[in-house]
């Protein structure tokens, strides 16, 4: 009798973990990223351990954690790759009469043409830098209500 005592703490204490990681994930959105960590260090590590049913959980948070991870790295790079090239136009304008006299550097703003590849970078990374965000918002949402109502992840068709 204490041993199903037992197993059923434990079975909580990894539904709880479950719901935690869901809430980490969650709340990354907020806090650029750094509860998500935590969240797929809890994931990775309870995975093995828990039931088919939680363990579905764990596994489907650490799918949100690198799908946000990777949407957010492109994200990041098309920024960049954006700000560089449209730094380095603005940087082809200016007019410098040699090093020692930078205070003579001149950019007339009315003369500078961002490219469309600039604008299309830039672009692209608020897409993506919203997709991610819209992912870490939903998909965490769908499986702390999926786990509140003790389904599995996968399979929707079955109860």
């Amino acid at each position: 009798m204490t041993t199903d005592y037992l197993g059923a703490q434990a079975s909580d204490n990894s539904q709880n973990l479950a719901m935690l990681g869901y809430a980490l994930l969650f709340a990354s959105i907020f806090f650029a990223g750094f509860p998500a960590l935590i969240a797929v260090v809890i994931a990775y590590s309870q995975r093995g351990a828990a039931s088919g049913m939680v363990g579905s959980h764990f596994a489907f948070q650490i799918r949100i954690f690198w799908v946000a991870f990777a949407v957010s790295l492109a994200a990041a790079a098309c920024g960049l790759a954006g700000v560089i090239g449209g730094l380095g136009e603005v940087l082809a304008m200016a007019e410098v009469t040699g090093l020692d006299h930078l205070e003579t550097l001149e950019i007339q703003l009315q003369d500078i043409t961002i490219g469309a590849r600039v604008i299309a970078l830039l672009a692209l990374a608020l897409v993506l830098g919203f997709l991610s965000s819209l992912w870490l918002l939903c998909a965490p949402a769908v499986g702390f209500i999926r786990l509140a109502s003790e389904r599995p992840m996968g399979d929707s068709a079955r109860p």
